[in-house]
Parts: structure tokens; C-alpha cells; sequence
């Protein structure tokens, strides 16, 4: 199992939108809004890192109102 965290830049008033969105994937197990440098805080946990891959790239960054995306890969 991989663990990561997506940290999530998204257009200003969207933060309410991406975090809807990316609640309904499944490995994504905890979604926070924050105050700083991101808005949205994802935990993703996948069977590999292929689908951690998959997630993050075809999933997560392509929601609208997603401007940037920073994934810290947690070292089990």
C-alpha cells in the first residue's frame, strides 16, 4: 500500500467544488481545507504506485478549478 499527500492550489471561491470532487475517488481517505500556501490537503492511499500515479494525474489535476498540485510520498 502507498500512502501520499496532495497538497492542491485551486482557483479563489472553488475549494468547496474540489473537495466534493475529489471525495467521490476512491483511494482518497481524507480531504481538509487549509489556510497558507494550499487550499485543499488530500490522503491517498493506493495499492501501487501506478495507481497513485493514475490518481493524482488523470483524477486530481484534471478537476476543474485545480491550478497547481505538490504530492509528498509518504516512506513507509
Amino acid at each position: 500500500m502507498e500512502t501520499a499527500y496532495v497538497m492542491i492550489n485551486c482557483e479563489m471561491g472553488a475549494e468547496g467544488t474540489i473537495m466534493e470532487g475529489v471525495k467521490s475517488i476512491d483511494s482518497v481517505k481524507e480531504v481538509s481545507g487549509v489556510f497558507g500556501n494550499y487550499d485543499v490537503i488530500v490522503k491517498l492511499e493506493c495499492l501501487d504506485i501506478d495507481e497513485m500515479r493514475e490518481t493524482i494525474a488523470k483524477k486530481i489535476r484534471l478537476l476543474s478549478n485545480v491550478r497547481c498540485t505538490t504530492t509528498l510520498m509518504c516512506a513507509n
